[in-house]
């Protein structure tokens, strides 16, 4: 893992960059990633949950992605003594209004339920709603963490294959004009926030083959965001002993204060 800081340099909304096709290629490497995990996990001495520092951990998969796909990441939580959460999603690729209104829902049913805030992570789309998430109900969320998640000019920046099959899916429903960008009438915020209430961890790969890695860094400048680098691919980043790694070491971290209790 490198932790990285940034500079405004990177003028991404104006001239955004897309991966090109041997990037692409490059996602074909993430079976290989997954059948390395156990060796590159041994390496690492895993930080377990105890003194009552278990938390709770939502997760929000990628564009047109299951919940299923995350499974091996819940399942590396609750090994840790963590306890993991699905959103209920079948496949990714629903109206963003719509999505988010379910996974608002879960939120507060989270919440409310064990009374502690919710760490939340997403992967590429899923880092976006885990972002807005954060940004609209800080008070239930400890931390959010996104995976490879487009946060600037996400159209422009992923590449050509996945910017066809989201306006495929946005014609579907009618919204090809708008849907998921700032413009899109459903009121879902795509880009960076200004501000933050909530720690943020952004990992991304300069090797994505999906999402060009600028795209995914945060320059507002809040002291509340950190950056990881890892090395690997952006389907990958779901079964990445670098990036289990990362959630793991940011799960360990103490506590917020407590939640307020629901109302």
């Amino acid at each position: 893992m490198i932790q990285s800081q940034f500079v405004d340099s990177i003028d991404i909304e104006s001239h955004p960059k897309r991966p090109g096709f041997l990037d692409l290629l490059g996602e074909l490497r993430a079976p290989l990633e997954a059948l390395a995990f156990p060796l590159r996990a041994l390496r690492h001495s895993w930080p377990r949950s105890e003194n009552g520092n278990r938390k709770t951990v939502m997760l929000i998969p990628a564009f047109m992605a299951p919940d299923l796909m995350l499974r091996p990441m819940a399942r590396f939580c609750e090994w840790l003594g963590h306890r993991a959460e699905f959103c209920g999603i079948w496949q990714n690729a629903r109206c963003p209004r719509v999505t988010f209104e379910q996974l608002e829902a879960k939120l507060r049913e989270i919440s409310d339920r064990d009374g502690s805030r919710v760490v939340v992570i997403g992967h590429s789309l899923g880092g976006v709603y885990a972002r807005e998430l954060a940004a609209r109900d800080p008070e239930r969320i400890e931390r959010a963490i996104t995976l490879g998640s487009p946060i600037n000019a996400p159209l422009e920046s992923c590449h050509r294959a996945v910017r066809a099959l989201v306006d495929s899916m946005a014609a579907l429903r009618g919204q090809r004009e708008g849907c998921l960008t700032e413009s899109c009438s459903c009121g879902v915020e795509l880009t960076r926030r200004c501000t933050h209430a909530v720690p943020i961890t952004v990992v991304y790969s300069r090797t994505d083959g999906i999402v060009h890695w600028e795209s995914c860094i945060d320059r507002t400048g809040s002291d509340l965001v950190d950056h990881a680098e890892v090395m690997g691919s952006h389907v990958g980043m779901a079964v990445s002993a670098d990036v289990f790694r990362i959630i793991a070491d940011r799960l360990a971290m103490p506590r917020r204060e407590a939640r307020p209790p629901a109302a």
